[in-house]
């Protein structure tokens, strides 16, 4: 008797992929550098919370700077160390230029229009970005017997990170108009690097499959 797979359990294959992507992310690192670029922003927000912006700022920066000097003696290299810091740095300018604690959120919503305005450019140019940057980093072969199937294909990856980047958006754009730091800070928290992570694995997965059903057909 042959049994039936129930409609949403996840096949051999699709738990094979999630592993090699999580086996991926473990060897790069991921799950530090998540720990990692999260210290700093908590750090602001206490400090912001218990006493103003300013505060804030230099506990993120403190803690930008001791757990990057803690990654040079774990072996990370002097660039990556320096990119982690510099990153904080620059949300605290924001702050130190506009005297605003919510401004520490600024460059989080100059990405996110960018990651908007690119994605939805593309889409209406006929040339999805995720076609051009899966191609450029190997994930989609440089050539393909059924162009046009990947690129619609693409199409719809393209417009769920166009649809990604706009939630973002309409999430946080009121918040920081409101000057609700505490709760932008802690929803950034979670739409920043891990859900980027995810959505990032998510289209990893999706290529994967659609080219390997692509070549079994």
């Amino acid at each position: 008797m042959k049994t039936r797979t129930p409609r949403h359990a996840a096949t051999p294959d699709q738990r094979s992929g999630i592993a090699e992507v999580w086996g991926k992310f473990r060897a790069l690192g991921g799950p530090q550098h998540l720990l990692d670029g999260a210290a700093p922003a908590i750090g602001f927000l206490v400090g912001y919370a218990s006493t103003d912006a300013e505060t804030g700022v230099l506990i993120a920066l403190t803690v930008a700077v001791l757990l990057g000097g803690y990654r040079l003696l774990k072996g990370d290299s002097v660039k990556v160390v320096a990119i982690s810091v510099a990153v904080v740095a620059v949300f605290s300018l924001f702050v130190g230029i506009t005297g605003e604690g919510r401004a520490f959120y600024l460059p989080d919503l100059m990405f996110c229009v960018a990651g908007t305005l690119a994605f939805g450019l593309t889409l209406l140019t006929g040339r999805p970005l995720t076609h051009w940057i899966c191609r450029r980093i190997g994930l989609e072969p440089a050539e393909h017997a059924d162009r046009a199937q990947r690129i619609r294909l693409h199409r719809k990856v393209s417009l769920a990170w166009f649809a990604f980047w706009v939630v973002h958006l309409v999430i946080m754009v009121p918040l920081y108009v409101g000057n609700k730091v505490v709760l932008l800070g802690s929803v950034a928290l979670v739409l920043g690097k891990p859900a980027l992570v995810v959505m990032i694995a998510v289209t990893w997965l999706w290529v994967r499959r659609s080219l390997a059903q692509s070549r079994a057909q």
